[in-house]
């Protein structure tokens, strides 16, 4: 089956820019992750990884057999936990550098926007959104895409961090990394401030499939046991997200060595079990 539109996608790794030709039309997008593939994979999977299982066990049917979009799939998290159902995964992302990672054993990939899929009409029999639809300035824009690509009777499936999940010792992590040099980028600010808490409730996650007109939306909001129990773990986690990448490649291998122990060091006597609370939907198109 065809499943692509005609469209161009372009990438240039030293801008970090990604280029979409729709229609004759270019349209621009950043890519923040770009060099921060290795650290998701490595680090911060920790955590996305045991979520995207969860996600996935949510599925209002077997999805074994089934063609399913992992939409925003980064370094494979959610493409993994589809294998291991039995799924037949297409993984997209903005993010040529998060695709890349051991790109020779994962399945058909496309650099894509999730706002503008390259895909024709009910291309997919499901679609999977782990924490990609809270990057979104209008997520409405993504909701209709995933219902636009999915085949009637197809599950959607999406998570997003609550605005209520917290952590003291992950805290403590980004202040050592602050008085050390770090700086929170400027698009990881404006994320955090005005564009995570767009879906981060069950209120909200509910309110917004029901306006895409999924039926029989299932929303949990509820604290995840990722398996995150001691604080090099939890460092680990932290350091491998995208707005530490380009300042943990400033200060070189011996400078993240340095910075990793003081972090483990100074969070060991408060660490507990790290248990984020997660906003979960399953739904059918």
């Amino acid at each position: 089956m065809h499943l692509f539109v005609d469209e161009a996608v372009l990438y240039d790794s030293r801008l970090r820019r990604r280029d979409t030709i729709r229609d004759g039309i270019p349209i621009m997008t950043m890519d923040h992750y770009a060099g921060a593939g290795r650290g998701w994979a490595l680090g911060a999977s920790l955590v996305y990884g045991p979520i995207a299982a969860e996600l996935i066990a949510m599925s209002p049917h077997r999805l074994a057999g089934r063609r399913v979009l992992d939409a925003g799939a980064g370094t494979g998290a959610a493409t993994e936990a589809l294998a291991a159902a039995g799924a037949h995964p297409v993984a997209m992302d903005l993010s040529f550098d998060m695709l890349a990672w051991n790109a020779t054993s994962r399945p058909p990939c496309a650099v894509a926007d999730i706002c503008a899929l390259p895909l024709v009409d009910r291309c997919v029999d499901d679609m999977v959104a782990a924490f990609v639809l809270n990057h979104l300035v209008n997520p409405g824009l993504g909701f209709r895409e995933m219902v636009r690509v999915t085949r009637p009777g197809g599950a959607v499936l999406a998570a997003v961090f609550s605005t209520s999940s917290r952590s003291v010792a992950r805290d403590q992590i980004d202040d050592v990394a602050a008085a050390a040099g770090w700086r929170p980028p400027r698009w990881y600010l404006d994320l955090k401030s005005t564009v995570f808490p767009l879906l981060g409730t069950a209120v909200a996650m509910t309110s917004a499939a029901r306006v895409a007109g999924l039926i029989n939306p299932v929303v949990e909001e509820r604290p995840v046991d990722v398996g995150i129990t001691t604080p090099e773990q939890l460092v680990d986690y932290r350091f491998g997200q995208a707005q530490f990448a380009v300042w943990l490649k400033q200060i070189g291998p011996r400078g993240v060595e340095d910075i990793r122990a003081r972090a483990i060091d100074v969070i060991r006597p408060i660490m507990r079990p790290y248990r984020p609370i997660v906003v979960f939907l399953a739904a059918t198109v």
